[in-house]
């Protein structure tokens, strides 16, 4: 009887690594590149706009917190384009190993190469803004589960959403339908308090938005509690949202590769 963490689940999740490793740097680096932009601008440039210098570290463990996301259309794009194509992954399928092993184990290494890349974004958030942002002062004890989590998340939404779209032409419709809107209303730029304050049903709408919990938990773990949403419900909500799009992402694409 096919299980789904056999020794060819850990065996494919291994392969994958090694692949990605050879690879390493090069993305760090693409990486890196866009998140200096990013919090150079906001921290230094923008200051002349009325930002504060708080500013800087509240952007910045929103940018390493949401780094999987960027990652999520890339994600999509590959495995929707090999189910139009090759159809590499039916291979898998008739391996020792029920088919939900296969899409799990997709998002765990998914989650694993997001998390390999953003943490290494604290030290460089650190020379970036130096004093403006203490290391010491982070809880790591909330930080580990809520990195590891959140990029668990962008692992199976990216899986759900392979499996929600028709095809790879629809990926301009990902952007402006999934990815844009939530990034846009997902506590990146502003706090989900700040959001309440200006408009409770606006606030409380935002509460269905998955990415605020992730922005919100980072912060609470690197920057403390106050001013943000309790740390345990962002941990729980999160958790909600992977059983929910990693259950309706593998009924999704068990229909389109007719899975028995």
């Amino acid at each position: 009887m096919k299980t789904i963490f056999t020794p060819v689940f850990f065996q494919l999740l291994k392969r994958d690594l090694i692949i990605f490793k050879r690879n390493y740097w090069s993305k760090f680096l693409d990486m890196a590149i866009i998140f200096a932009n990013n919090v150079l601008i906001f921290s230094y440039f923008m200051s002349g706009e009325g930002l504060t210098e708080s500013y800087g570290p509240f952007l910045l463990i929103a940018a390493i917190g949401s780094f999987g996301f960027i990652e999520v259309v890339g994600k999509v794009a590959q495995l929707v384009s090999d189910l139009e194509g090759e159809k590499a992954i039916s291979q898998l399928l008739i391996m020792p190993i029920r088919a939900e092993g296969i899409f799990i184990n997709l998002v765990a290494f998914w989650a694993i190469s997001s998390m390999l890349l953003s943490f290494l974004l604290f030290p460089i958030g650190k020379l970036l803004l130096w004093t403006r942002f203490d290391l010491a002062a982070i809880s790591y004890v909330k930080l580990i589960p809520i990195m590891i989590t959140s990029n668990i998340f962008f692992g199976s939404f990216a899986l759900w959403l392979s499996g929600v779209i028709p095809g790879i032409s629809n990926l301009n419709t990902l952007w402006m339908r999934y990815i844009v809107p939530l990034w846009m209303f997902g506590a990146y730029f502003f706090s989900w308090k700040s959001a309440y304050a200006l408009n409770p049903i606006i606030g409380t709408a935002l509460l269905i938005n998955p990415l605020v919990y992730v922005m919100e938990g980072a912060r609470t773990a690197a920057l403390g509690q106050e001013g943000f949403l309790p740390y345990w419900v962002c941990l729980i909500a999160l958790w909600g949202f992977i059983f929910a799009c990693t259950a309706h992402g593998i009924k999704r694409l068990r229909k389109k590769l007719d899975c028995v």
